[in-house]
């Protein structure tokens, strides 16, 4: 039976951009194609909490859309972007070698050296039912779901999921683990913790953080709970800015060096793996056209007997911002409405950095700007961007049963 995917990436405050795609998939493309949402969900960071609030109501994906929508456009920046003198106190006595007792002190009153105040943040993962995504595996309804996570003490990346069982094994692969386990919040703040800004989370004695620092777009995982073609929604800045940019001020600035610190962060493999797929789906599509419907089978034969892994189909369709969210995020903050929510020390200090050349500073401003005005247009910008690709989107969901199982693409 055919499986789609549904593939979720990171990026902090832009994981906004998600929830607009998603809310246009399950209202408008389900309508028109008339088959069930995604069976397999995965995510990395916020993209984590996007997937498991949608996995968590397969029966009903609209439910969850608008939770997320609801719960992203309530965000304010002055709750979130909050720096606390004490977390600073934390890390910089860590670098400089606190005694023992104060180490124990710092623990004992859960500071684990996150710059912003992860609540808001928490709460929004809160009003996630974790105990439905169980009853929906039973029932049928998702093959199995996923998030990844980034094991602090080895750097490793740990692949969180659940399902009845995996389409596959895992094959063994350098630092990457995975953990068989029923996702619960706590997997899913691990992995949009990212270092120095939310504090890392401790699971069965081991300290995580954000996902994306190993795997921010988590292909892999959705192959192995059995999905033969992809919806991959990455909500990252749409390629490198021209060089006449960079030019244009001092690029030791550290504001732009911060932002362009985050990007690196964030940065992934995920066109190569896409045209990984895309090239081997069509090789195979070719050789089948040139020497006959067997040539899938003969070349997997062949394969096996050099101990090589089976190729198989895969679609796949990515969707990724049309605009510059750096430019986007740099334009609310100087806007008027910008003002009125966030009229504090926290808004002023935010429109002082932005008062300039957005490229300067944009790349910041979209990671950290955690508030409903900006996400509610990023939503609205992922619901333009997915009805640009109606068709595509529409082709996906209603492509042909897949080959027999036991076949699988390489992995990305």
């Amino acid at each position: 039976m055919s499986s789609t995917g549904l593939v979720l990436a990171g990026a902090s405050a832009l994981g906004a951009y998600e929830v607009g795609v998603l809310d246009y998939v399950v209202d408008r493309v389900a309508r028109d194609v008339r088959v069930a949402m995604p069976d397999v969900v995965t995510g990395t960071s916020a993209g984590a909490i996007n997937a498991m609030a949608l996995a968590a109501f397969a029966d009903k994906p609209s439910r969850g859309t608008h939770l997320l929508i609801a719960a992203w456009e309530e965000l304010r920046i002055d709750r979130v972007v909050r720096p606390s003198s004490i977390e600073l106190l934390s890390m910089l006595l860590d670098v400089t070698g606190a005694p023992r007792g104060i180490r124990r002190a710092l623990e004992a009153h859960a500071i684990r050296g996150g710059l912003l105040d992860a609540t808001p943040i928490t709460r929004l993962v809160a009003r996630i039912p974790f105990h439905r995504i169980a009853d929906h595996v039973a029932a049928g309804r998702l093959r199995g779901v996923a998030v990844s996570a980034t094991r602090v003490a080895t750097g490793e990346a740990v692949i969180f999921h659940q399902a009845e069982q995996l389409a596959e094994p895992w094959n063994p692969a350098p630092n990457l683990v995975p953990v068989a386990t029923q996702i619960t919040a706590e997997h899913v703040l691990a992995s949009a913790a990212i270092p120095l800004l939310f504090p890392g989370v401790v699971i069965d004695g081991e300290t995580y953080c954000d996902g994306g620092l190993r795997q921010m777009v988590p292909l892999s995982p959705a192959l192995h709970l059995g999905a033969d073609r992809l919806l991959v929604i990455n909500p990252l800045p749409a390629g490198p800015k021209p060089a006449s940019v960079a030019r244009s001020f001092s690029v030791t600035s550290p504001l732009y060096l911060a932002g362009k610190a985050l990007n690196a962060l964030f940065a992934d493999r995920v066109e190569a793996d896409l045209e990984r797929l895309n090239g081997t789906t069509e090789l195979l599509r070719a050789g089948t056209r040139r020497y006959g419907p067997t040539f899938e089978r003969e070349l997997n034969l062949e394969l096996a007997r050099a101990g090589q892994r089976a190729l198989r189909m895969v679609s796949a369709q990515c969707i990724e911002p049309s605009q510059d969210l750096g430019a986007l995020a740099t334009e609310y903050v100087i806007g008027s409405e910008f003002r009125s929510r966030a009229s504090g020390a926290t808004g002023f200090a935010l429109r002082c950095i932005a008062d300039g050349d957005p490229s300067r500073v944009g790349d910041l401003l979209a990671y950290v700007l955690f508030d409903g005005g900006f996400t509610r247009q990023l939503i609205e910008l992922g619901r333009a961007d997915a009805r640009a690709r109606h068709d595509d989107l529409c082709a996906l969901f209603d492509a042909p049963e897949a080959p027999p199982a036991g076949l699988r693409p390489r992995d990305a």
